[in-house]
């Protein structure tokens, strides 16, 4: 963090400490190299239920994502089989390539798999079927294979990387950019990314946090936010009722479009402090798109909703 940067976190800091009204957190993180058992991330996240976000990764996944990730030599191929055995959800061969003077094509012969085992728990290294393994192919596919049962069993930075968004959002979190990277929380969810801290850094996560006070720039900044991701999440809404008026939409999908309107009405409550009279306007078009999708899981009705107020200032 810059000095500017530290001296401006002071200052806003003291602002809420001499009565400054907190309108929430722009939170953020920075990781160093993490490799860290899945059980082991679960326990340090129970305290505050986010346990659940550390998912368990399918055998077939490891499998491409370690393909795709282990550094090869530059004459070794990898890619999958067009039609796999039937006994693995997932197989990749490992090609050595030969090249040929000019353009008449290189000679590419397969010299190793790479594949989920027949009991499906975990990846393996083997010759190809019916032929002589090569050194190489056989060397690669064997830190393929390592790669991938260790994803299966450990969090690296990418998964935690992910983990942290995921955790942000449950939240009520909303970026302040728009690649991420930033976000801002409503002062309810405060709290909980402050008592996370602890957790965080055993993971090798350093958390950011820079306190929001009522002052005209952080309130336009903040209202920003917050009226930006609400309006993405109703025109995502909106393309989705489109598609379930002219092609349909299984009635598990139509609820659950149903309860996300809910959390953004619960959204847009969170963040009333600083979406002024906005709040009320985007919680009237969620409603109305609300019942269009309950009229849709109903079967009656294909009115799409009016939309007379307009959400912008």
């Amino acid at each position: 963090m810059t000095s500017s940067a530290a001296s401006t976190l002071s200052r806003s800091q003291r602002r809420v400490a001499a009565g400054g009204r907190h309108i929430g957190d722009i939170v953020g993180w920075n990781t160093e190299r993490i490799n860290v058992s899945r059980e082991d991330a679960r326990k340090l996240l129970a305290a505050e239920k986010f346990e659940h976000l550390i998912v368990d990764m399918d055998p077939a996944t490891a499998l491409s994502r370690a393909a795709g990730e282990v550094k090869r030599p530059a004459n070794i191929l990898v890619r999958p089989f067009s039609r796999p055995n039937v006994d693995t959800p997932a197989s990749f061969g490992v090609y050595l390539q030969n090249k040929n003077d000019g353009e008449k094509g290189d000679n590419v012969v397969c010299g190793a798999r790479c594949r989920v085992d027949s009991g499906g728990n975990r990846i393996v290294s083997l010759p190809p079927e019916g032929g002589a393994g090569l050194e190489a192919a056989l060397a690669h596919a064997e830190n393929i294979a390592a790669h991938a049962n260790h994803l299966i069993t450990h969090c690296e930075t990418r998964d935690i990387s992910n983990v942290l968004v995921a955790m942000v959002k449950a939240l009520s979190g909303v970026p302040i950019r728009n690649r991420g990277g930033l976000y801002l929380l409503p002062p309810p969810s405060c709290g909980t990314w402050k008592r996370l801290k602890p957790a965080l850094e055993e993971l090798r996560v350093e958390p950011l946090t820079i306190e929001m006070h009522d002052a005209p720039d952080n309130l336009a900044v903040a209202k920003s936010a917050a009226q930006s991701a609400l309006e993405s999440d109703i025109a995502e809404l909106l393309t989705d009722l489109e598609k379930a008026k002219t092609d349909g939409m299984r009635q598990d999908a139509l609820s659950r479009r149903v309860q996300f309107c809910n959390e953004l009405v619960a959204k847009a409550e969170l963040y009333r402090g600083v979406l002024a009279g906005v709040s009320d306007k985007i919680t009237t078009k969620v409603k109305e798109l609300q019942d269009s999708f309950q009229r849709q899981l109903s079967g009656g009705g294909s009115s799409g909703p009016s939309f007379s107020i307009a959400v912008n200032d």
